[in-house]
């Protein structure tokens, strides 16, 4: 799935492409390894970071509650995979927008779970181009969140 992303980014926005394909965030620590809540094919799920080669962490803003973040994101544990959105997402970023939304409640993608986490726990900006936060890619995530 995180190639199928990366691939959609350089089709559509070419140099500004990332390699990052997936957001999470971290929930807890256990005995020195990190845990993450992430949507993927599986659904919601909460597991070692350390499954991941590759990432980077970002500290939530200043102005974000992390009680409310983890709260938030512990509530959507066990929510399915919103498959449906990354097909709609993956042609948007062919034809700019024309497919219609085909989301369905109770799923996430990973970008959304975590962007939507750090809006319940007060950060949202308005300096994106997103257009709908549950659309957001991880590379866009993270673009705002390093700014």
């Amino acid at each position: 799935m995180g190639k199928l992303i990366r691939w959609g980014e350089r089709l559509r926005w070419k140099e500004s492409a990332s390699h990052w394909n997936h957001a999470c965030v971290i929930s807890r620590v256990s005995k020195g390894v990190p845990y993450v809540i992430e949507a993927t094919l599986k659904g919601v799920i909460e597991s070692p970071l350390l499954k991941y080669e590759d990432y980077v962490v970002v500290r939530p803003p200043a102005d974000c509650d992390v009680v409310k973040l983890i709260a938030f994101q512990k509530a959507q544990l066990k929510d399915k995979y919103g498959l449906l959105s990354i097909v709609a997402i993956a042609i948007d970023l062919l034809d700019g927008n024309f497919m219609p939304d085909l989301r369905r409640s109770g799923t996430w993608i990973c970008s959304a779970l975590t962007a939507e986490g750090l809006r319940v726990a007060g950060w949202f900006t308005q300096d994106t181009n997103w257009g709908d936060i549950y659309t957001v890619t991880p590379a866009q995530l993270y673009q705002v969140l390093v700014q």
